[in-house]
């Protein structure tokens, strides 16, 4: 059985309507996981540099807390009864994303849901949720964009199938575990993608060199050897390996919608300051190009072994 067995589902009450608790339900009920309901609140006026005295803080605090705790807890009547747990949570964070970092720390979770919707480059810039529950929660992040159950039974696992850094090569084996997993418990069909860069393009901008002839011929047939052994390994058909020209998030999220995939598997490496505002990273950049749902693995994510 895949060991998905404790589900986080973060609810933001900025949302207007929760998504991701649908899709939690309806997969807990299949991998018979528990379900934890988080969110969190938080009051300027309670703040280190309130002006307020101690009484009406703790007031005002204790208000808030109760509140949210009704708003998360009228959600407990829409869970299926096929759950087999539901607990909530409510943490008082200034940030959504500081309460999912503190919970996922003090407790195993092997899922961690989220709804998203589109996003801005402001959303980049100020360190939106969904930005650091990619780069730095400790679990699987899943964004989910429809409350509906996969109905395509096709799922697309996007690798670098070329490198030789050893943390991607991490990530494409942690995306690949992943991704079978979810395919043979769920009988889905599982692709891989990976795309490749376009040399003419790069030698363009180096003019006083010129491209061998055989470049780019040399270059594809180096990632289609590449795929076909990671296809081997993970049990992918040969028909169902995508190796394309091009930039990986535009690939990616042509083949997504070409084979109408219900969700796709990626990587991603946390960075931070400005570089990560301004580079980011494929799995960031698929995020709102997709229409389909966006599970995040990084170097350290991992299938754990099946139990006894």
């Amino acid at each position: 059985m895949m060991d998905i067995n404790h589900i986080l589902v973060v609810l933001d009450s900025d949302h207007p309507e929760q998504i991701a608790l649908d899709k939690a339900i309806w997969l807990a009920s299949v991998v018979d996981a528990d379900i934890t309901l988080l969110t969190s609140v938080y009051e300027p006026y309670c703040g280190d540099e309130s002006a307020l005295d101690n009484d009406t803080v703790k007031q005002i605090r204790q208000a808030r807390l109760a509140s949210t705790q009704r708003w998360i807890d009228s959600f407990l009547p829409e869970v299926s009864p096929d759950v087999r747990k539901v607990s909530t949570r409510v943490l008082w964070h200034k940030h959504l994303h500081n309460a999912v970092l503190e919970v996922t720390h003090q407790q195993d979770f092997d899922l961690v849901i989220k709804g998203t919707l589109p996003h801005s480059v402001l959303d980049r810039i100020f360190t939106h949720t969904d930005w650091n529950l990619m780069r730095h929660c400790p679990a699987p992040v899943l964004l989910v964009k429809s409350p509906a159950p996969w109905k395509h039974n096709r799922l697309l696992a996007s690798v670098d199938a070329t490198t030789t850094d050893e943390g991607h090569q991490l990530i494409n084996d942690n995306i690949l575990s992943y991704a079978e997993h979810l395919a043979d418990h769920f009988e889905t069909d599982l692709h891989l993608v990976n795309a490749y860069p376009q040399i003419s393009v790069a030698f363009a901008m180096v003019p006083e060199v010129t491209a061998p002839d055989d470049i780019q011929d040399y270059i594809t047939e180096q990632h289609q050897t590449a795929c076909e052994a990671l296809g081997r390994k993970y049990n992918v058909n040969a028909d169902h390996l995508h190796v394309m020209e091009g930039e990986p998030d535009a690939v990616v999220a042509k083949v997504a919608a070409n084979i109408e995939a219900d969700v796709v598997v990626v990587g991603t490496v946390a960075r931070c300051g400005v570089a990560g505002v301004l580079i980011g990273n494929t799995a960031e950049q698929l995020v709102d190009e997709v229409h389909c749902d966006v599970l995040v693995v990084k170097p350290l994510d991992g299938v754990k072994p099946e139990e006894d």
